[in-house]
């Protein structure tokens, strides 16, 4: 055992912790912090548009990856590959160009789709472009969110550039990370109308089938709308984190029992059967869930395509006739989002105003608020967003016993209400869901400036501040999302080999068994360590008290157990 943890575990039990120190710092070291120790380069946010187009046929891959691109233009450009994340603020870090960062190529003006009104059942919309750039990724990048500029050398928008985004998940041969990120690129292509179709009818009538082998277009969204903010905030902090599309969940569900916290970024509202099935399972496993964003997990949908398109019929007139796997609304499937985040989105109503969070009695006294500065009835102005989620609408599904509401938003206008609530499922697994589209801009105070990826002033009406109270209050929870369940069932037994500690099985795959330690009067000693029971020296005759932590594969300890006993001679 090491000294260090030995030292963390006795300060958790001395102190009787229900839950660990508010404000507890991430490990020192980890893949993050050292890319951030790396230098930035503040330049990155150029001007999106002018006569250049840009996309990947892959969306997620792995360090060492060629990521094919496909440029459309008629001028000479150049291909500029950044990294997002905090970088002391620079915001990303410039980390390939081509064909080299002091040259340009010649490109082609490629054709767009012909006009067309396919069936909606009918083939997706395909750019079609032939493979102009492949960008060899390096084994040692780190896993993270990367944006591709296109950029204009010649002609009248010299300097605009066209923009797409892949993302870079974990190595198998990499120890897993404490916390897991779920990037939502399905929702970013279902909105996307590039060619004139999406999921949606905003520009016609709509598809059921939408490709990923595309520029990103109008309506399309991105991770400058509500994702951006965590990843700077995460990054900022330290904390052990990497990243991965929900089209990679879906491929590898056991990948979330890697990790002890999966956050969902933003706006993740197509989910397959592989992800929610990854997502139940990882939930009954032990896994801690963070929903950050709203409308989570709404739509269920197939892939096709070799996972190149979406496919949701968004009816239950999809004519499956396997009730579980029409494509339709997860609730009337019979998996009602809220089954997960115990919060459900009910109604989208546009308000001229930004909607605020108000905390909850039940909120201000949670050790999560602890150090915040926020106290029953505090204002978290702007977060709440256009699209938000209110708490348990299927009280007969969705029943989760002990939930905590942090924050509500009351509802005006016709709008509905909105609920950031907690709780903690049977298998021990916390979970926070935020309800509020907006909460991460909360956590960092960078926005775009309307010129960074396409139509992001689709959201700039709506204007929520960096609040440094929500910022503690993230580093709270985050501490025990980052933490195992504790010992559950704890006994203590004297044995005729000595005084034995015993707790219940765990089938959390990142388990590394418990620690327990005795005390008698007011000082605490070292008793055993084990898997699920130890036996130690028995202490001196009379009443004695035992604590416990469990421990992870992070050497991350939880809350304590305690028992009690009495020690005959």
């Amino acid at each position: 055992m090491r000294r260090g943890l030995w030292i963390a575990v006795g300060a958790a039990l001395l102190c009787g912790a229900s839950a660990p120190a508010a404000g507890a710092q991430p490990p020192a070291d980890n893949p993050i912090v050292r890319e951030n120790a790396l230098p930035g380069s503040p330049d990155w946010q150029r001007t999106v548009g002018g006569d250049i187009q840009v996309y990947g046929t892959q969306i997620g891959g792995l360090p060492g990856d060629a990521i094919n691109l496909h440029v459309s233009t008629a001028y000479h450009y150049r291909i500029l590959v950044y990294r997002l994340g905090w970088y002391a603020g620079a915001g990303a870090r410039e980390v390939a160009c081509l064909p080299s960062c002091s040259t340009d190529e010649q490109g082609t003006l490629q054709l767009p789709p012909p006009a067309q009104t396919p069936p909606a059942l009918g083939p997706p919309i395909r750019a079609n472009w032939p493979v102009t750039d492949t960008l060899q990724t390096d084994p040692s990048w780190t896993s993270g969110y990367y944006l591709v500029e296109a950029v204009l050398t010649t002609g009248h928008f010299a300097g605009s550039v066209g923009t797409t985004f892949f993302i870079l998940r974990e190595p198998p041969s990499a120890t897993p990370s404490q916390i897991l990120v779920q990037v939502p690129v399905n929702t970013w292509e279902a909105y996307n109308a590039w060619g004139g179709k999406s999921l949606y009818d905003f520009t016609g009538t709509r598809m059921d089938v939408v490709s990923f082998e595309r520029p990103f277009g109008y309506l399309a969204q991105s991770p400058f709308w509500w994702e951006i903010q965590l990843v700077r905030f995460l990054e900022r902090e330290g904390y052990d984190v990497s990243y991965q599309t929900d089209v990679d969940t879906d491929a590898d569900p056991a990948s979330l029992l890697q990790h002890r916290l999966v956050m969902v970024a933003g706006h993740d509202e197509y989910w397959s059967w592989g992800i929610r099935g990854a997502f139940d399972t990882a939930l009954a496993d032990g896994t801690n869930l963070a929903f950050m964003g709203a409308n989570a997990g709404y739509w269920n949908i197939d892939y096709q395509d070799n996972d190149q398109s979406i496919f949701s019929y968004k009816s239950l007139l999809d004519p499956n006739p396997v009730l579980s796997q029409k494509t339709a609304m997860w609730r009337q499937i019979g998996h009602p989002e809220c089954m997960l985040t115990a919060v459900a989105q009910q109604s989208v109503v546009a308000i001229s105003h930004p909607l605020d969070y108000t905390v909850t009695a039940a909120g201000a006294a949670d050790p999560w608020l602890q150090g915040t500065g926020l106290t029953a009835g505090s204002t978290i102005a702007g977060v709440v967003g256009r699209e938000h989620d209110v708490l348990n609408p299927w009280p007969d599904s969705c029943v989760h016993p002990g939930l905590t509401v942090l924050f509500h938003y009351a509802g005006t206008g016709g709008d509905q209400p909105a609920d950031a609530v907690r709780y903690t499922a049977p298998s021990g697994a916390r979970v926070f869901a935020s309800g509020a589209m907006q909460f991460s801009w909360a956590l960092d105070d960078w926005r775009s400036n309307g010129t960074i990826g396409p139509q992001v002033n689709v959201i700039s009406d709506r204007v929520a501040p960096a609040d440094p109270r929500v910022q503690q209050f993230m580093r709270n929870a985050l501490v025990d999302l980052t933490s195992p369940e504790a010992p559950q069932n704890l006994t203590a037994t004297q044995t005729p080999a000595g005084l034995t500690v015993s707790m219940d099985p765990t089938t959390d795959p990142r388990a590394r068994g418990f620690v327990a330690r005795v005390r008698r009067g007011s000082n605490w000693a070292p008793l055993c360590h084990g898997v699920v029971t130890c036996t130690g020296r028995l202490p001196a005759p009379g009443p004695v008290v035992v604590g416990a932590v469990s421990l992870d594969a992070w050497d991350r300890h939880s809350a304590a157990a305690f028992a009690t006993t009495t020690i005959q001679r």
